[in-house]
């Protein structure tokens, strides 16, 4: 079955998951709204209902998961009336702060993407790391390719947890409708110029073939009269 644009945004309207991932699901459920769902809850991509399962392949569902024991409370210090506190490592904090910086630059550089759409139609997505790279180390190609592309009717949108913004998409949007409608005055401009052209070639051929006959009717009446002059000195 065929993915398209309508299929992949009924999907996202049913689960907040990238236009990547949802249309990936699509393609393993071939197309399947509720079994896409299920894809998306296996992978974990969205959350699934406590006690709730759903399918539709015949699968039984799995079991739920064993009871996880509560942490027992502080004691109190005798004598004191305080809980006595769990003494943390002293880079504890550290270490942390660094993972959730991790965590973040991965979120915004691999989780976001650039998607690149035509006529209704996903054609490929580029995470946001691969696209500064290559605008960092080849932008004298990569950034005329993406402004031709929007006078070709190409589409950009951005998706993820982070730049995936109705705002920034709509933009986005004006400008490659704008695009587009330029390059389709440009086009309709060049093809009147070469039918102009043309038009101007056929003329020019036209009064060439006239001059041509006109030529050769005058070359005959001189010859026709050069001959009928003759003939009357005879006589």
């Amino acid at each position: 079955m065929e993915i398209t644009l309508e299929l992949v945004e009924r999907l996202r309207e049913k689960a907040p998951v990238s236009y990547t991932l949802a249309k990936e699901a699509l393609e393993y459920s071939g197309g399947n709204l509720l079994d896409a769902l299920i894809y998306l809850e296996e992978k974990g991509a969205i959350p699934r209902q406590e006690g709730a399962y759903y399918s539709t392949k015949g699968e039984a569902p799995p079991p739920p998961p064993p009871p996880v024991p509560a942490a027992p409370e502080p004691k109190a210090e005798p004598g004191t009336g305080k809980k006595k506190k769990k003494k943390r490592p002293a880079r504890e904090s550290g270490a942390g702060g660094q993972s959730t910086l991790l965590q973040t630059l991965r979120r915004w550089l691999i989780d976001n993407e650039l998607e690149i759409w035509r006529r209704g139609k996903p054609v490929t997505s580029l995470p946001v790391l691969i696209l500064l790279f290559l605008v960092m180390f080849a932008y004298y190609v990569v950034i005329p390719l993406l402004v031709l592309g929007l006078f070709l009717g190409f589409r950009y949108r951005f998706s993820g947890p982070d730049l995936e913004r109705d705002g920034l998409n709509h933009v986005m949007e004006n400008v490659a409708d704008t695009a587009a409608d330029l390059g389709r005055q440009v086009m309709d401009e060049l093809r009147n110029q070469s039918r102009e052209k043309q038009a101007g070639a056929e003329e020019a051929q036209r009064a060439a073939a006239d001059l041509e006959r006109e030529a050769a009717d005058l070359e005959r009446q001189v010859v026709d009269d050069l001959l009928g002059g003759r003939s009357e000195k005879k006589d």
